[in-house]
């Protein structure tokens, strides 16, 4: 295999010093040791990003990024399939696999399921819309792909960009995926959200089965999987940014609810404000489920009534405090009977 990785590099990757101090969700970074980690949510401490490692260099491991043998901490291709670690699964790997970085990493305050790693460790990182636009020009596919997933979902090429594998500018041999980001407003991002939930559920030709469940905000169009990722346009309407302070309050707590507001769950965390809500059995005033799993986004109304299990958090947030259980993996949040 012919190895074009540091020219690929040298075209997509973008310095550090062009954060601005802002890390957007969604966003890979190249480790000085070659690795790529995947950046999620918008609550980075300074000098960190809460991250995980999905790619690490490996000479003889499944992955051929650019001409440089990879394995995957997230998933494996065996036997003709592709097959998912758990969240868990995938930090305990962590761990195993880089001691260094298990001494000195603390799990992330609100995805519970990333580590915080200082900015030091990291070369750059890719930014969403100029990968876009060099993917464009490179592959006619991916070209065809976004306009054509423009098209169907009505949003301009200006408020997309592109993640996954395509951000640093890789077509994965096993997957006909293409994952955009989505840049909106509240409003606007989940009026999207629900034109894809109606597409999708009035032509099952657009249903994605993939790793043994049904995604509902993913869709199939003229053969090409089109994977949604939706991201904050602006920073006042991000509920738990760099801005905000979380206490912990008990390691683990239950709470029950219905949900009230379901514009907040298309994003990483998936945030849902409750009425009716008790802990540990005791009534609560205002109060917030946060879900750092992005596996069931799309799965929720509002009326739902759920109970979950987490850490008991106080978030502060422009003088303001409020109540929240943080849960870490989505099967620690169970749908209960009577909506409404």
């Amino acid at each position: 295999m012919q190895n074009r990785f540091d020219e690929m590099m040298r075209l997509f990757l973008v310095p550090l010093s062009a954060l601005g101090g802002k890390v957007a969700d969604s966003t890979y970074f190249l480790r000085n040791d070659g690795g790529l980690a995947f950046a999620q949510g918008y609550h980075h401490p300074p000098g960190m990003i809460s991250a995980k490692i999905l790619y690490y260099p490996k000479k003889d491991g499944w992955a051929d990024i650019h001409g440089r043998g990879y394995d995957c901490l997230h998933k494996s291709y065996r036997d003709g399939k592709m097959l998912s670690f758990t969240n868990p699964q995938q930090i305990e790997m962590h761990y195993s696999l880089f001691p260094e970085l298990a001494r000195r990493a603390r799990v992330a305050p609100i995805i519970k399921n990333n580590l915080l790693m200082p900015l030091a460790d990291f070369a750059g990182f890719f930014d969403p819309r100029k990968s876009l636009r060099l993917c464009m020009g490179l592959y006619p596919k991916i070209d065809k792909g976004v306009r054509a997933a423009s098209e169907l979902l009505e949003v301009p090429l200006a408020r997309m960009g592109l993640t996954g594998s395509l951000q640093y500018g890789r077509i994965e041999e096993h997957d006909d995926d293409t994952d955009i980001i989505i840049y909106g407003t509240v409003e606007e991002n989940y009026a999207l959200m629900r034109r894809i939930l109606s597409l999708v559920r009035e032509d099952p030709a657009r249903h994605v089965h993939e790793f043994g469940k049904f995604w509902p905000l993913r869709l199939y169009h003229g053969g090409i999987l089109v994977c949604p990722f939706f991201v904050y346009a602006h920073e006042s309407e991000i509920p738990l940014g760099g801005d905000c302070r979380i206490l912990s309050l008990r390691p683990e707590s239950i709470v029950e609810g219905r949900i009230t507001d379901i514009r907040h769950s298309i994003y990483m965390p998936l945030v849902f404000p409750l009425d009716a809500a008790s802990v540990d059995g005791r009534r609560e005033g205002s109060f917030i489920l946060i879900l750092s799993d992005s596996y069931v986004r799309g799965e929720f109304e509002p009326g739902q009534r759920v109970r979950a299990r987490g850490e008991l958090v106080e978030v502060e947030k422009g003088g303001r405090a409020t109540r929240a259980v943080i849960v870490a993996n989505n099967w620690d949040v169970e749908k209960l009977p009577g909506n409404g």
